[in-house]
């Protein structure tokens, strides 16, 4: 088992005015990581190809409460899910999944994104790999398709309309859009939204391999030490499944 865990610090406001000499300093609030952990699968549990795959996540956070007593937001937990044709690219694949800027997608969770679309499998909505395939060749795809967000639309996909998001400014959408885009190409990258649940493997890749290997990665971002949020610190844990031919 591994774990990471990753601060995302705010930038701090701009001092106006000077504090007298005598003035006591403003101490900064301590907030520790979230402890965060894949209770299933276990490490080195095997997988197979195009099958599906339960997993469950364990959240426990000072501030923000335990997952087992259901103080913790389900959607706030993210599984991301990785395919490496080569287990010795396993340690090189946790120190880039721990810096990954997963803001966007935590954005697009709040606005309820997920309720209509996932990131490999058509829900009500399309999946994230469609879209970003679609117009991934697209020139002005990001400011066409944030104004969608923002306004609703219909007929692209299908009869099912997308509502509009009035909650959101034309930056966040244009920043959810581009996120989508860039980082739903890869079929051997995917991810998925919850404390626990179920998602299908990728389909047999077309490369040869011995040493396929599934790196699941559970993050939880919490809100912060109280009255602090810009204290925010991500916690995660990583696990590593073995393909079973």
């Amino acid at each position: 088992m591994r774990s990471q865990a990753l601060s995302f610090l705010g930038l701090s406001a701009l001092v106006l005015s000077t504090p007298a000499a005598d003035s006591p300093k403003p101490v900064a609030a301590e907030n520790k990581a979230p402890e965060v952990k894949i209770t299933a699968p276990l490490e080195k549990t095997g997988f197979q190809w195009n099958s599906l795959l339960t997993y469950s996540i364990d959240v426990a956070d000072p501030e923000d409460g335990k997952s087992e007593f259901s103080e913790i937001t389900a959607n706030e937990a993210f599984l991301w899910v990785a395919y490496l044709p080569d287990a010795a690219q396993t340690e090189k694949y946790l120190d880039v999944v721990a810096k990954i800027d997963n803001a966007p997608v935590r954005k697009m969770s709040a606005s309820n994104c997920f309720t209509c679309h996932t990131a490999a499998t058509k829900l009500i909505g399309p999946s994230f790999d469609l879209i970003a395939r679609r117009y991934e060749h697209t020139p002005d795809a990001v400011e066409s398709l944030a104004k969608k967000v923002l306004g609703g639309a219909s007929g692209t996909w299908g009869a099912v309309p997308m509502p509009p998001h009035p909650d959101l400014t034309i930056e966040q959408a244009k920043e959810m859009v581009a996120w989508i885009l860039k980082n739903n190409l890869d079929p051997n990258r995917s991810f998925v939204v919850g404390l626990e649940g179920a998602f299908r493997s990728r389909e047999k890749p077309q490369q040869e391999s011995s040493d396929w290997t599934c790196v699941l990665t559970a993050t939880y971002t919490d809100h912060g030490a109280k009255d602090a949020p810009e204290t925010a610190v991500q916690g995660a844990h990583s696990v590593v499944l073995k393909h079973k031919k």
